[in-house]
């Protein structure tokens, strides 16, 4: 795949600057925001969600607080990981958010346990984050098994073709999502023919009609989609929520001819006024949000809307009084699972036309 391909974020240190406004109070304690990710797309997703509400934020006259957002970037290697987390942590970072991908959070979480400061993962969808025990954690996204589910729900909608295909890539993610989906596709009484491991020779390997669902990254899917084009596949092809980067519908726009389609976040989650958020976020990134621009934002802002609780009772009953349910200004009811994971997370299905992801419907589930 061709290195022009693969998406690339702005690096967050200046943007992030430039992006919060130089305001202080005397009067006002300092609270210092760790957020943290590999440089990727998705990376413009978490710091510009996490600006906006820290923006909204400072603009209250009668805040208690003044922001400072720290980033220290980290990678999937589990040494990086574990350095930008201890660093966040030196640098004073009383919550965090980020580290979107299973890799680095399933490895930052132990650290920021250990000290009892708040981690609020927007980006991480693998169920082992919320299933290990750890008592400081909230999940502002969905789970990889219900992402599974509604990707498998999608065929019957989308075709009357009930033999399906999976292709995955050999990492982390994509070997856990294909056997989701297999899971899934069980349980809803279709049949699957075969799982792929995408190779350079893939579609010697696949029917013309074919419906095909991917488990793996956006350059996994950019590479398959590229093939596909070339060997002008007529069937349906079901993205997971990696590749709702805001450039991913521009790279493939050239190969409009294909059906593509991906499940994601829902655009309005939490009742959120989604064209006011992507008016700013467009202000600010000079892209439409994607995958986690909304659940960044919506993390950020439960953060901020409870400082005070945070600072009086320490981290253990702020997080169990945030999975009581919380009212946070310009949201519904936010609540959370004992375990931490968001109540009532949604789903939304987009289509890839023209260059943009196209709202078909939300869930029925």
């Amino acid at each position: 795949m061709s290195e022009k391909a693969v998406v690339k974020s702005v690096d967050p240190i200046k943007t992030l600057d430039d992006m919060l406004p130089k305001t202080s109070n005397n009067k006002n304690k300092l609270f210092r925001i760790g957020i943290s990710a590999n440089l990727s797309g998705h990376t413009r997703e978490l710091y510009t969600g996490v600006a906006i509400a820290v923006n909204e934020y400072l603009k209250k006259k009668d805040r208690l607080y003044d922001i400072e957002v720290l980033w220290e970037k980290s990678s999937f290697d589990k040494d990086s990981t574990l350095k930008a987390a201890n660093q966040l942590v030196n640098r004073g970072a009383e919550a965090v958010i980020g580290h979107l991908s299973a890799n680095q959070s399933l490895v930052a979480a132990t650290i920021y346990s250990d000290i009892d400061i708040p981690f609020l993962a927007p980006g991480t969808s693998h169920p082992l984050l919320t299933e290990q025990g750890f008592d400081n954690i909230l999940r502002v996204c969905g789970r990889d098994e219900e992402m599974a589910y509604e990707m498998v729900h999608l065929v019957d909608k989308l075709t009357a073709n009930t033999s399906l295909k999976i292709v995955y890539q050999e990492n982390s993610y994509g070997n856990q999502l294909s056997k989701l989906l297999r899971k899934s596709i069980l349980e809803k009484g279709l049949s699957l023919k075969t799982s792929i491991l995408i190779n350079d020779n893939i579609v010697s390997e696949i029917d013309d009609r074919d419906t095909l669902l991917f488990a793996g990254t956006y350059e996994g899917a950019l590479l398959l989609t590229e093939k596909l084009a070339k060997a002008n596949f007529t069937g349906t092809v079901i993205f997971g929520d990696d590749i709702f980067v805001a450039d991913f519908p521009y790279l493939t726009s050239k190969h409009d001819g294909l059906k593509l389609f991906t499940i994601s976040t829902k655009k309005d989650l939490c009742g959120i006024n989604y064209k006011n958020f992507e008016n700013k976020y467009k202000e600010i990134a000079s892209l439409k949000p994607a995958a986690y621009s909304v659940t960044s934002y919506i993390a950020t802002k439960i953060l901020l809307n409870n400082i005070s609780l945070l600072k009086k009772h320490g981290c253990k009953r702020f997080i169990n009084s945030l999975k009581n349910g919380v009212v946070v200004e310009g949201l519904e009811e936010v609540s959370f699972s004992p375990k931490g994971d968001l109540l009532e997370f949604e789903w939304d299905v987009y289509e890839m036309k023209a260059g943009d992801f196209i709202k078909l419907n939300g869930s029925d589930r």
